[in-house]
């Protein structure tokens, strides 16, 4: 069965909107880049004091060296594992504000309610605890995933050892990566229109999450189009940031700048990729909503 808005158009929309969304864009930028040198600045200052000062920077630039780098991790490991508790702190922060971001990112791009510029951290505040705990939730799904992975890995593993074939076992593997694949991307995309629905509507807590789950086993091909479409949009722009890194060889200060460019346009792809994300999911499931709507008033008329 398919939504009121094919994927199609729900992911011409989102795009069009995300891309006009450029107050959206700089405050995520923004944010990335405040964490990125909360997290950088630390291991830059080690890496300069080992670096800056020898031959060894002006060989780095020509090509990364994989016997310093051993030696280096060697000699700094216990100030790296100082830094520990600081990473999984900007991680805790990072995954906090995305959720924060997610709530005024849903509103913004609403179509029953478009959220003003000033109601974007109001809205974010009201719906972070309840998307923190679909987040967590997912997490924990996820990871049940992962330790019934590690158990089917041990169970071919074992099979590996007795009388089975080199195929059939092979054949075991790819069924394994396949069904966990196939797990994984329904979990995320359950939890995502799941979120768009905590959101979005107005109701109580398991209601929303009653009403997400719901549309996405309505709607399979609809949420899976945008889904995958999306998905798509983001692999290519990775792709493309690659592709560059790549045919930028760090011989001189001018493509290490270069580099850098490359790096700051791939992180604004990213940004915007992620609008297109969250406005081609709000756009899916408030039209359908609103024909849910439309029907039921006139079944009371």
């Amino acid at each position: 069965m398919s939504a009121n808005v094919s994927a199609r158009e729900a992911l011409g929309i989102g795009i069009g909107r995300a891309v006009k969304s450029w107050r959206l864009l700089l405050l995520f930028y923004a944010f990335n880049f405040i964490l990125a040198a909360i997290l950088s600045l630390p291991i830059v200052t080690i890496f300069s004091k080992d670096v800056s000062r020898s031959l060894v920077g002006s060989k780095l630039l020509s090509g990364f060296d994989y016997r310093w780098y051993v030696e280096f991790i060697h000699a700094n490991g216990p100030l790296f594992n100082s830094l520990l508790p600081q990473m999984v702190l900007v991680f805790v922060l990072y995954v906090s504000v995305e959720v924060f971001f997610a709530g005024g990112f849903y509103s913004a791009f609403s179509i029953k309610k478009r959220t003003r510029p000033g109601e974007f951290i109001a809205k974010g505040t009201s719906s972070f605890f309840p998307l923190l705990a679909v987040t967590l939730i997912e997490i924990g799904v996820l990871v049940l995933l992962y330790e019934g992975n590690l158990l089917w890995a041990s169970v071919n593993e074992n099979a590996s050892r007795s009388a089975l074939s080199g195929y059939t076992v092979f054949r075991a593997e790819l069924w394994r990566y396949g069904v966990v694949i196939v797990l994984f991307i329904v979990v995320n995309l359950i939890s995502d229109f799941i979120r768009a629905a905590v959101t979005l509507d107005d109701d109580d807590f398991w209601s929303k999450i009653e009403r997400g789950f719901n549309f996405t086993v309505k709607h399979p091909l609809s949420t899976l189009g945008v889904y995958l479409g999306c998905s798509l949009i983001s692999l290519s722009i990775i792709g493309l940031a690659l592709l560059f890194s790549f045919n930028l060889h760090a011989n001189s200060e001018g493509t290490v700048l270069a580099e850098i460019g490359v790096g700051q346009i791939f992180i604004l792809l990213r940004i915007i990729s992620k609008l297109i994300f969250y406005a081609s999911e709000a756009v899916l499931y408030e039209e359908d909503q609103i024909e849910v709507i439309k029907v039921k008033a006139e079944m009371l008329e």
